[in-house]
């Protein structure tokens, strides 16, 4: 066969009790593996996946194996020590058949094999095994190739570890092998596909049967078998019934399109969760752009990946549709004149996704005309909203300018309806928010207003928008605000101003006002940072240094302090390709004799820290982005490098009176090689005008935190702000106040670097069906998941979760493995105990018969909520208060912070009925 559908992955012995481990067989680019993720087991080409794509599949308990052409060379031509090596050659697929009894091909695959599991695969498919036929054309050549064959596995076998060798196919050689394999693969059972003219067909009823035969004959060893069939995506619903199917017969099923390209179905069936957008990179860029500032935080709240792309850069041929819920654009109709490529890619489009038009539609006639909206004048004089004002209550009102012409849009399709209209002077109308089969548009001036004050406004509710438009369906969300059942509380403080002399009996450093007053009084886990510009001998101030860093030593000495740099010299951008140089202060501070280095800014002022001012036994996590924080990926990758968590950025800052959603950033920024953490609220410079006035503004992040927090729960509780914040009295009385705050909500107090971990990792999460309906969700480091209410409620006994708890939102899941499973119920059922919050993280939640064994971890005085436990017994290795609260539940307390252990016993329903009876 060849390195058509390098497949499979192995497994232990079939066991036909149990439904086999999922498989996926995936031979495109790898851009992010949150769809490979759902898979237990995954087959990629070892030259299209990076060691670190691997390194997050394993920490979702993934395991990747490397496709291997034991049986022929796959490239342009054959190296010269292969030369000889080559009988024949495959004219099929211009690929070189292999002599496999050649010490020169031996050495070649023995080779091959071991920098593939150096580079961290699990295992190796093994293709081509009978390549040979194309040159051995009597038995005793093929008896001799078949044993040089056997050889080759037996190798193979010992590099990799039993049992991690899947063959395809094989038969003649399967009874030969003295050490087990773990799979045997064969393709096209039922439904096959021909590349040629890349047509998919029904396999004939004998050619089943024979192929069905040698996979009976190999499943009597004890061997699990595995099937590729080929069935298009884009019918799906027949994918599923083929994966039933072969399921049903014994087989491990993988449903998927001819080439391998998509992700297909096997015992799950992932569910697609990416959000295609795109911009205009002549007018802006990625993170500038309106689809990541604006329209890709309401979609990452609905559990969606936003992915924005340049239009100016994509390969649209190369769009692989089937791995999208829908399409958001949103361009000005300049960007979409003369991209006849764009075009004709909607066309085809409209017809497979959910695409909403934001701002403007083509200009394309013929497509306009498609999409059954037309342009039919301009609208005259005074304009005002008709109808939909529905829409637009509570909100910025959209604004005409006198100085504008806007387009009338009129509806030529019944089934497209204008639930946004205005009317002019004249008596016209026109649609501005249409509804339509293959989406919907909103167009100027709406959704979002330019205000006075040089900032925008949403007009209309962008969670309406993309719900009434897109109809995305419903799905558990990703969650990096909560964790164990409570909202996620982090503190973080930016070098800034640490020289500064506070407005204090003495005139203390305004570091050493935070140690006494905020540090040392709040034992909540807090991140704080220096500059090493302003701290530092090489800095601005080298004969306080000395001075300084003593304060500093003190403060990163405390046990409640996480180690953070701030940059060397604080440069105000990160992204020097940006042509706006509106700056507070210069590209850095004035250090003498000093030029820019970016690595000199993260790795050269992080060494300088852990050598000179932690503590030992301590380490800097992160990296704070100072300035405009913006950075890259390519400079992110210094960070990645440096093994550095970062976090910064975003541009979240909401209070009362100024509630505008266009202020929310999304969680991250994801690249390929590299993800940048916003922080979730921006710190004190907005609430003081950058601290110009109103020092004691930051009060008000109670009033943002709110805000994010209900109806919906955008954000976590995120205390940030700078070491200048010690300068005042007021200004320390405000921060103050805002911890004092925070300590009265029921929180998990997390490091920053905790919090970023899991924020990181947000969108490399994995969404599935099982075949028989269940949610399976797969995480690489989140360890919440948002249920929307509509889903009803978690089944304990038949989800492997630690339990749940209920927000203003949905319910949210704590998570106890990297693969979960969830059943729900649509009414409240009997429960049995479980995990309802702690504040503390949930380390080992594990559960055997009646026996759950725990260990939680927590910064401050552990409490945690035992739903249903009040008959249950718990034990741990210290000593825990506990309290019995409504329904049924049981509060625990500890005196102190640590980590924790113990077990939760218990007895069923069952056998406390049967106990009953027999007393009586």
């Amino acid at each position: 066969m060849r390195i058509f559908i390098f497949v499979l992955i192995i497994l232990p012995f079939f066991v036909s009790a149990q439904a086999p481990s999922s498989i996926a067989f995936y031979y495109n680019s790898i851009d992010s593996v949150r769809e490979l993720m759902n898979y237990e087991r995954v087959v990629v080409s070892p030259n299209l996946i990076t060691p670190k794509q691997i390194d997050t599949l394993k920490q979702a308990n993934t395991d990747v194996f490397a496709y291997l052409s034991v049986g022929e060379f796959d490239g342009p031509s054959l190296p010269n020590n292969l030369r000889t090596s080559s009988p024949a050659k495959n004219e099929n697929w211009q690929s070189y058949a292999m002599d496999l009894t050649s010490p020169d091909w031996q050495l070649y695959l023995t080779t091959q094999s071991k920098s593939y599991l150096a580079k961290g695969f699990d295992g190796l498919f093994l293709d081509t095994l009978d390549s040979y036929y194309l040159f051995a054309d009597n038995e005793t050549e093929q008896q001799k190739q078949q044993q040089a064959l056997v050889g080759i596995i037996a190798s193979l076998n010992q590099l990799a570890g039993e049992p991690k060798l899947i063959l395809n196919r094989g038969f003649e050689i399967i009874g030969q092998l003295e050490q087990p394999i773990s799979a045997v693969l064969a393709e096209s059972l039922y439904n096959s596909y021909h590349p040629v003219d890349n047509s998919y067909h029904k396999v004939k009823p004998s050619d089943s049967e024979w192929l069905a035969n040698k996979l009976d004959q190999v499943k009597e060893r004890g061997i699990e078998t595995i099937v590729i069939d080929y069935i298009p995506s884009r019918d799906r619903e027949a994918q599923r019934a083929a994966a039933r199917r072969l399921l049903n017969e014994g087989y491990t099923p993988y449903v998927s399109d001819g080439l391998l390209y998509e992700f297909g179905v096997s015992t799950i069936e992932p569910i697609a969760k990416r959000v295609l957008g795109f911009f205009d990179g002549r007018y802006t860029d990625f993170s500038s752009s309106e689809c990541h500032r604006m329209i890709s935080m309401p979609i990452e709240y609905k559990g969606y990946v936003p992915e924005c792309r340049n239009i100016r850069t994509t390969n649209f041929a190369n769009v692989d549709l089937s791995r999208y819920a829908a399409i958001v654009l949103w361009l000005d109709e300049v960007s979409y004149q003369g991209n006849a490529q764009l075009l004709q890619w909607l066309s085809r489009a409209i017809d497979e996704r959910p695409i909403l038009f934001i701002k403007s539609l083509p200009t394309d006639e013929t497509l306009r005309k498609k999409l059954g909206i037309s342009d039919v004048g301009e609208l005259e004089g005074e304009i005002n909203v008709s109808s939909g004002a529905d829409w637009l209550a509570n909100r910025y009102p959209p604004t005409f300018s006198q100085f504008e012409s806007y387009q009338r849009w009129v509806a030529s399709n019944s089934r497209i309806h204008a639930l946004i209209k205005v009317i002019d002077q004249s008596g016209n109308t026109s649609g501005l928010l249409f509804k339509a089969p293959w989406g919907g548009a909103i167009l100027s001036p709406l959704p979002v207003s330019n205000l006075a004050n040089n900032t925008e406004a949403w007009t209309i509710d962008p969670f309406r928008l993309i719900e009434e438009t897109l109809d995305l369906p419903k799905i558990p969300a990703a969650d990096a605000t909560t964790e164990s059942g409570r909202r996620i509380l982090t503190s973080h403080i930016d070098g800034d101003g640490f020289p500064s002399k506070a407005w204090f009996l003495g005139k203390p450093y305004t570091a050493e006002v935070l140690l006494k007053h905020v540090f040392k009084k709040y034992p909540l886990p807090q991140t704080v940072s220096v500059i090493e510009g302003e701290v530092g001998k090489r800095g601005l101030y080298p004969e306080q240094s000395d001075e300084m860093e003593a304060v500093a030593r003190k403060i990163f000495a405390l046990p409640n302090v996480e180690i953070a740099s701030h940059t060397f010299s604080h440069p105000f951008f990160w992204d020097l390709s940006k042509a706006a140089k509106k700056k507070q202060y210069g590209d850095h501070l004035p250090i003498p004799g000093y030029t820019l280095d970016y690595r000199n800014e993260i790795i050269g002022s992080v060494d300088y820290i852990n050598n000179t001012l932690a503590p030992e036994g301590k380490k800097v996590k992160l990296i704070l982005w100072s300035g405009k924080a913006d950075p890259k990926e390519d400079v992110l990758a210094i960070a990645e490098e440096a093994k550095l968590l970062n976090v910064n950025g975003g541009n979240t800052y909401v209070v009362n009176g100024n509630n505008n959603y266009t202020q929310i950033s999304p969680t991250i920024a994801w690249y390929p090689s590299a993800v940048h953490v916003y922080t979730p609220v921006l710190n004190e410079n907005l609430y003081t005008n950058l601290w110009s006035e109103h020092h004691d503004g930051y009060g008000r992040a109670v009033e943002t935190f709110e805000l994010l927090g209900s109806p919906r729960r955008l954000k976590s509780i995120a205390i940030y702000y700078h070491m200048y914040t010690g300068a005042y009295p007021a200004s320390l009385k405000a921060v103050i106040n805002v911890y004092d705050w925070a300590l009265e909500q029921n929180t998990t107090p997390l490091y920053l670097s905790e919090y970023a971990k899991r924020a990181r990792t947000l969108y490399e999460t994995g969404i599935a069906k099982t075949l028989d309906g269940k949610w399976q969700i797969t995480s690489s480091g989140i360890k919440s998941i948002r249920l929307p209410n509509s889903f009803g409620y978690p089944v304990i006994k038949q989800s492997n979760i630690a339990g749940w708890n209920d927000g203003p939102d949905g319910k949210y899941l704590t998570l106890s493995s990297p693969r979960s499973i969830v059943m729900l119920s649509a009414v409240p059922k009997k429960q049995s105990a479980y995990l309802k919050n702690a504040n503390g993280q949930l380390v080992k939640w594990e559960t055997v018969g009646a026996v759950t064994n725990w260990v939680i971890e927590s910064h401050v005085p552990l409490v945690f909520e035992i739903a249903n436990g009040s008959k249950c017994k718990l034990t741990s290795d210290s000593v825990l208060k506990r309290t019995v609260i409504t329904n049924g539940g049981v509060r625990y307390t500890a005196s102190k912070a640590g980590t924790f252990s113990g077990s939760l016993r218990c007895s069923s329903q069952k056998n406390k009925t049967k106990k009953r009876t027999t007393d009586g």
